[in-house]
């Protein structure tokens, strides 16, 4: 898709002189001399000439000035700069395909040009909303970036505004923990170069909190106990789960406090259980577990007892 720029020469000399002249009553009744031997009407004979020849020059755009606009996004002000910047390991993918374009730019249609900046300007390379940041720190450690040489990934991205301080905090979410260290330094050296000038970030592990759940639960006089305890489990862990869990499967919302209410749900929506008798967070009868960050089951403790025919 090309942009589309306006037609800026659409007024001839003629047609600018006729509404400087017809606008002369607005400002002033006294100018009554509208000829052309009055030295104002020659002013603005003239000033029409100009304004005719600079908005025919500006809507004559040379083709030169679109591959110099070519690579004042891509950060290169030579030739010799695109081949610089294509040599430098885990370049972004947006990044490289418009110094290629650059690269072989002879000959090209300006229509063409024009296509190459619409990709690269809407695409992530630069960190400025939420979602950028998010899908930037995701991929920074993607295979086509990190040339697989680790298989610690981040899995998932949390982006928030610090409380303390104006500055946005980058949590990420692996499921390998010792990999952390190595993963927050890529993170951030993906993410430096392409924030917003006077953006400060931070990337950081997640916090978890410990929580385990007591409940009892009556089933069906035709349910196995066992079996739906098992699916209980199962289904509990899906839905606190860091990466697939949460009401819409994209991992639990960080920080959200755990409702009694909630899980009640998750249970009583597991086949074969009839009611919840009690829940429990700490062995402690408690409506909200605060939780500081993710959640990390430490137990479940799931007592069935089967309903009377």
């Amino acid at each position: 898709m090309s942009i589309k720029l306006p037609n800026l020469d659409i007024k001839t000399y003629q047609e600018i002189s006729d509404e400087m002249i017809a606008s002369i009553p607005k400002y002033t009744d006294k100018w009554t001399n509208h000829n052309p031997s009055d030295p104002g009407i020659t002013i603005i004979e003239l000033l029409s000439w100009i304004a005719e020849t600079t908005l025919y020059r500006i809507n004559r755009v040379p083709d030169e000035s679109y591959v110099n606009f070519l690579r004042l996004v891509a950060g290169a002000s030579s030739a010799q700069d695109v081949d610089h910047l294509l040599e430098i390991p885990g370049l972004d993918k947006s990044h490289r395909m418009i110094l290629e374009f650059l690269k072989n730019i002879d000959k090209k249609p300006v229509e063409e040009m024009k296509g190459a900046a619409l990709r690269f300007l809407m695409s992530h390379y630069r960190a400025v909303t939420e979602e950028d940041f998010r899908q930037l720190a995701i991929e920074a450690t993607s295979d086509e970036i990190g040339k697989k040489t680790t298989s610690a990934k981040v899995k998932r991205a949390i982006v928030r505004k610090a409380e303390s301080e104006e500055k946005i905090e980058i949590i990420i979410v692996s499921d390998i923990e010792e990999s952390y260290n190595e993963l927050i330094v890529r993170v951030k050296n993906y993410l430096d170069p392409r924030k917003l000038i006077g953006t400060k970030i931070e990337v950081k592990k997640p916090v978890y909190t410990d929580v385990s759940i007591d409940i009892k639960v009556k089933c069906h006089h035709y349910a196995t106990p066992r079996k739906v305890e098992e699916n209980i489990k199962a289904n509990i862990l899906e839905h606190l789960d860091p990466f697939v869990g949460g009401e819409e499967k994209s991992g639990w919302p960080y920080r959200r406090p755990l409702s009694v209410y909630e899980m009640a749900h998750v249970i009583e929506d597991t086949e074969g259980v009839k009611q919840t008798e009690y829940i429990k967070f700490d062995k402690k009868e408690q409506a909200i577990k605060v939780i500081d960050g993710l959640i990390k089951i430490s137990s479940i403790d799931v007592e069935v007892e089967k309903e009377e025919k």
